[in-house]
């Protein structure tokens, strides 16, 4: 039995700006979102190409992320057709905070009390949950979310994500030389990494009833798959790709050729791609179009999930289906050729990919109806 949860539209704070609006132009424009300077933090090396919230709209102190969190999350609720929903908040952690305050003034809050402080500005008495499973965070949480909402402990939920950069995710990145000074290039031939990006995102879900508003999405099926298999040994892995994929349109009651194209976790880097690659071509045949949205964004870790389902959905709303930002020269290794330029949007069920560091990875399938 599928899910049948609605997606409402979502709303988004990203390096485009504040709106759902801005960032449909920039994806139907193939942009990269601005390059800004590093302005809350001082940085001892190059890192290239870094996708910043506006310092003018969002600065990562604790007063500038509750007001920032309030009001997207406020806005995503306006959507809901039933109040009081769950609050999940998918991080990677806040790091970001303690170093934007300094060793002189310390803050040891942590991700959950971010999640009860703002649970308590919206007037929320569900206890929120805070999720952090690396990239995959709040992707984890629209399969939590709609399991809860099927089963009735709630009803409705709001999926928040929230990612902002630090010295000691920029240094981790780049000492695993992960990071492409170009920005990144999904699929490319010459892809060489990833580049970072902040986001606040939000989006809610709620049942499909006669009382339930009918725009958006629908939530049809969700799977994930932890493939660890020890503290280091967490290489992409092509056979876990395929099961969460495989798994999820199973539990949507979808076959491969129900999907009208495919979001793809499209990281940029040499293993991941060319695991995704294999993975895809093993559960479909023909393959249907694929993309990414990580050359636009740069990678949001734990927000990317709520982030690129939010943006993705309104692309659709919108009337297209968005290219890949960065991918220029296909890789002959790998037979993947994302779009460049905007297709139509198609009624039907398209799935996305999220795939975490650590081996914890989530495939979500989609339903879109215009």
């Amino acid at each position: 039995m599928t899910w049948g949860v609605r997606l409402g539209l979502g709303a988004l704070q990203t390096p485009f700006g504040r709106g759902l609006s801005a960032t449909v132009q920039a994806l139907r424009e193939s942009r990269r979102a601005p390059q800004r300077g590093l302005a809350a933090f001082p940085v001892t090396t190059t890192y290239g190409l870094v996708s910043v919230m506006d310092p003018s709209e969002f600065t990562p102190s604790p007063l500038g992320v509750r007001r920032g969190l309030y009001a997207i999350a406020q806005t995503a609720l306006a959507d809901l057709s039933f109040q009081q929903p769950w609050l999940i908040l998918g991080t990677s952690g806040v790091l970001f905070m303690g170093e934007y305050l300094g060793e002189n003034q310390a803050w040891l809050g942590c991700s959950g009390d971010i999640a009860d402080d703002l649970a308590e500005d919206l007037g929320l008495t569900a206890p929120p949950l805070t999720l952090s499973t690396a990239c995959s965070s709040s992707a984890n949480a629209f399969v939590l979310a709609a399991q809860a909402i099927s089963r009735k402990d709630y009803p409705s939920a709001l999926i928040v994500g929230l990612e902002a950069l630090s010295p000691i995710v920029l240094e981790g990145f780049h000492s695993l030389m992960l990071l492409d000074p170009e920005g990144c290039r999904p699929f490319d031939r010459d892809r060489d990494g990833l580049h970072l990006g902040e986001t606040i995102a939000a989006q809610s879900l709620e049942p499909l009833t006669p009382g339930t508003r009918r725009d958006g999405g629908t939530l049809l099926g969700g799977a994930h798959v932890c493939a660890a298999t020890g503290p280091t040994a967490q290489a992409p892995d092509a056979d876990a790709m395929f099961a969460v994929m495989d798994r999820a349109l199973r539990e949507a009651g979808r076959e491969p050729r129900d999907i009208v194209a495919i979001k793809t976790h499209g990281l940029g880097s040499a293993d991941s791609d060319s695991a995704e690659a294999q993975a895809l071509h093993r559960l479909y045949n023909p393959l249907p179009p694929v993309t990414s949205l990580k050359g636009s964004f740069g990678h949001t870790l734990g927000a990317s999930g709520v982030l690129e389902t939010a943006a993705f959905l309104a692309c659709l709303q919108a009337g297209f289906i968005p290219p890949t930002t960065g991918f220029t020269e296909p890789d002959p290794t790998l037979l993947i050729h994302p779009i460049r330029t905007p297709l139509n949007a198609r009624n039907g069920c398209y799935q996305l990919n999220f795939f975490g560091f650590g081996a914890s990875y989530v495939s979500l399938v989609i339903g879109w109806k215009k």
